[in-house]
């Protein structure tokens, strides 16, 4: 079975307790043996990257790319198999360039959540208590190879903070299916 490494990313020690509880509040969406275990790394204190003015405060932030690539290190210096997963309360910016039919234009948007097979942030910058659980959900979900799709709405739609009332907290069961995938849960 899988466990979930976590680091937690800037936060005082009141907080990290409380991003934990999050973490396994959002593992208990899945099947019971989803994950062995939710092992608490440490907190990683780290200089953020940009600041960003929201209002008229300055705050830091960090750049997606940067934090991924400081992470792909640190797996390999621990040598960790299972999913790592750093976890802040700052905003953590990816920005990607496109062209708009006259010009190039750059643009920076949040990120959320980013969770692959070995590596994963989530930021809950700007996300409510509620929506939370089901933000680390969503990156745990893609962690087990679940993909967004519309209907039904469930964990995996891709518009989850925009329906604070969902009817449907589960899986679809096409999600369901591929979580049963795995021999070790059952």
């Amino acid at each position: 079975m899988r466990s979930i490494n976590i680091l937690t990313i800037d936060e005082k020690p009141e907080d990290d307790a409380d991003l934990i509880k999050i973490v396994e509040e959002a593992k208990g969406y899945f099947p019971a043996e989803t994950w062995e275990e939710i092992r608490y790394l440490g907190k990683l204190s780290l200089k953020h990257d940009v600041k960003i003015l929201v209002g008229k405060q300055h705050i830091g932030g960090f750049l997606f790319e940067k934090l991924i690539e400081r992470f792909g290190k640190i797996i390999g210096y621990l040598g960790l198999g299972n999913l790592f997963l750093g976890i802040t309360t700052d905003p953590i910016v990816a920005s990607y360039y496109f062209f708009d039919g006259k010009q190039f234009k750059r643009t920076v948007y949040l990120v959320h959540d980013y969770v692959t097979q070995k590596v994963g942030v989530v930021s809950l910058y700007y996300v409510n208590e509620k929506s939370s659980r089901k933000v680390v959900a969503h990156g745990l979900g893609h962690n087990r190879g679940l993909h967004h799709h519309v209907k039904p709405v469930d964990l995996m739609h891709p518009e989850l903070l925009k329906f604070p009332r969902l009817q449907v907290e589960g899986f679809c069961k096409v999600c369901l299916r591929e979580l049963m995938k795995d021999k070790n849960l059952w």
